[in-house]
């Protein structure tokens, strides 16, 4: 409900009337009056009203003869805060809103012409009381047709012409040389329909879609038709994803190529998507992620079968294992995306065989991802110089029956038996937490037998052991590739050879030395000492590594046990020795450095 009130005296002026004055116009939505100067004339049966309000001016004038008689409206320069009242009403979050509103229109003959008008909107900016949505600096102008009959339906076409804005996690900076968006918008029930929508930002992102909305609902957004999508990378992604991508930790991603695609929603989420892409790039070099030439189509339904598609790439790296070319087949049938047929991925002179995988891009919770895959003839050299790991020898080969992929969730489900040192290792429980996000975290079993210690040693350069190792690493815990937590238990029972130089790295790593047997000064003039069983066990908790080894007595364990002439034993003093200081004990071994015992 509005009134308005406006007195003047009138004037005659030559073949005019002239009325001057002072109007008042009260809003029911408005918490103040708005009041205005104004000067209506009358000349030659035309009307000519003028409303100033520093700085806005509203020009209303009549035009045409009385059989054609037609009115012109002019709005300039009108701050958007004199509605921010009027909008609350409609929008309650909104906080604060500004900018300039001109606007210019003829106004229809009757109630059932269509309203044309044009518009523009300058240095647009808005807050709500949550932070989540804002702008800063837009500037939109077009042109509106409203047709008042029943439905009524409105048709825009303009451009946005810069600023930015922000919707959530969305943000967007908008090219300045001006992006086309028109749509059309007209009721439907309780909920508004938006049809023929065209959004295009030249050589970046072009999309043309239709959407029901219902802004009363929980999930306003009913249904929604992209019927194309072209992205254009690096530019699409810089303008509209680097605020998702930074909130998901892949602000460093780098990409290029073009992406096509289309997809439907509705009230049970997405119904249908497919997508082709060319000549795609991507590459997140902190963690060791990317993939070149990305080709080919794919398309996926919730319900039934979709046309088969394939996806190729030139090569690829996973966490810094390099990846040969491969081609993928696959086919969508009732909501699972499946490849098609065995595939081999060339790895570091062997293969990563995929057995099957499946995708399930619409399950709520539970598996979104199950896989069987199978490593042959890695060469262990090429994939622990990739690693950063010290270079072992050998081939990798080994199978995983299950993998299973939910909440971010990769878990391995059944073991991991790989052929290493001449021995077998086995991984059990493997998950891994946020694989490909912020702080990825690993967690296992492994228990290992009869490794030659020889190859082992050679391995780590602390000097040489021989004999067969076996032991366990329970509770393996990574945080970010560093562990934080294990229970690991080392022993060789059988005996063998030991070198002066692994005496002295075993004794550093308990914080002991030579326990019984011939002096130091003696133990010089020998290279090697025999030894019945060793044995060594850590297990790591808050930062702190409780030591243990073949037994204990009081504040001492054993870690070596000497057979035969010279005779040696090792102990440990130390039960509980900081991990960093454990680790860089270990690299002082390695490096031929003497550690320094505190």
């Amino acid at each position: 409900m509005s009134e308005l009130h406006a007195h003047c005296p009138l004037e005659p002026e030559a073949d005019s009337w002239r009325c001057a004055g002072q109007a008042r116009l009260r809003v029911a939505a408005a918490a103040k009056p708005v009041e205005a100067g104004f000067i209506a004339t009358l000349e030659h049966g035309r009307l000519n009203l003028q409303l100033n309000r520093a700085p806005a001016r509203l020009t209303l004038s009549q035009q045409g003869d009385d059989a054609g008689a037609r009115w012109q409206l002019q709005l300039r320069q009108l701050p958007l805060d004199w509605l921010s009242d009027l909008l609350r009403a409609s929008w309650p979050a909104l906080s604060r809103i500004e900018g300039q509103l001109a606007v210019d229109a003829e106004l229809p003959p009757s109630a059932t012409a269509p309203l044309q008008l044009d518009y523009s909107l300058r240095d647009l900016g808005f807050d709500t009381q949550d932070g989540r949505s804002a702008a800063a600096h837009l500037s939109l102008a077009g042109k509106l047709d409203v047709t008042a009959t029943t439905p009524w339906r409105l048709h825009h076409r303009g451009q946005i012409g810069g600023g930015e804005l922000l919707q959530g996690g969305l943000h967007v900076a908008f090219a300045d040389h001006g992006t086309r968006l028109d749509f059309q918008l007209s009721p439907e029930r309780d909920a508004y329909r938006f049809s023929d929508v065209v959004y295009d930002d030249p050589g970046v992102l072009e999309l043309k879609a239709s959407a029901l909305v219902a802004p009363a609902d929980d999930l306003p957004l009913r249904e929604l038709h992209v019927d194309s999508l072209v992205a254009v990378l690096p530019q699409a992604q810089q303008r509209y994803l680097g605020s998702l991508l930074a909130l998901a930790g892949w602000s460093e991603l780098a990409s290029r190529g073009r992406v096509t695609a289309r997809a439907q929603f509705d009230a049970g989420g997405i119904a249908s998507a497919a997508a082709r892409l060319d000549g795609v790039d991507l590459d997140e070099a902190k963690r060791g992620i990317g993939i070149k030439g990305l080709a080919g189509e794919l398309e996926w339904r919730r319900t039934g079968t979709a046309p088969p598609g394939q996806l190729a790439w030139q090569s690829a790296t996973v966490h810094s294992l390099p990846l040969g070319a491969a081609r993928t087949q696959w086919h969508s049938h009732d909501g699972a995306l499946t490849l098609s047929q065995r595939t081999q991925i060339p790895l570091l002179g062997g293969s990563l065989d995929l057995e099957r995988l499946d995708l399930h891009p619409t399950a709520a919770s539970g598996e979104r991802l199950q896989a069987g895959l199978a490593l042959r003839g890695v060469d262990l050299a090429a994939l622990s110089q990739a690693l950063g790991w010290p270079r072992f020898g050998g081939k990798l080969g080994g199978a995983v029956p299950e993998l299973r992929y939910a909440d971010q969730r990769l878990e391995l489900t059944g073991g991991l038996m790989l052929n290493v040192f001449d021995g077998t290792l086995n991984v059990t429980g493997l998950a891994l937490e946020r694989p490909f996000g912020v702080l990825p975290s690993l967690s296992a079993d492994i228990a290992f037998e009869q490794l030659d210690l020889s190859l082992l040693t050679g391995t780590f350069d602390i000097g040489g052991i021989t004999g067969r190792l076996s032991g366990y690493v329970r509770a393996l815990r990574l945080v970010d590739w560093q562990p934080v937590a294990f229970d690991a238990q080392l022993q060789a029972l059988d005996g063998g050879r030991i070198s002066q130089r692994a005496v002295n790295t075993i004794s550093s790593v308990g914080g002991g030395g030579i326990a019984a047997g011939i002096q130091a000064s003696v133990l010089k003039l020998f290279d090697t000492f025999g030894y019945a069983r060793l044995g060594l066990g850590c297990r790591l908790q808050n930062a702190v590594c409780h030591m243990r080894g073949l037994d204990a007595d009081g504040a001492r364990y054993t870690l070596v046990e000497g057979r035969g002439l010279p005779r040696i034993q090792i102990v440990g003093h130390q039960s509980e020795v900081d991990w960093s200081v454990l680790v860089e004990r270990l690299k002082a071994a390695a490096s031929g450095t003497k550690p320094v015992i505190n």
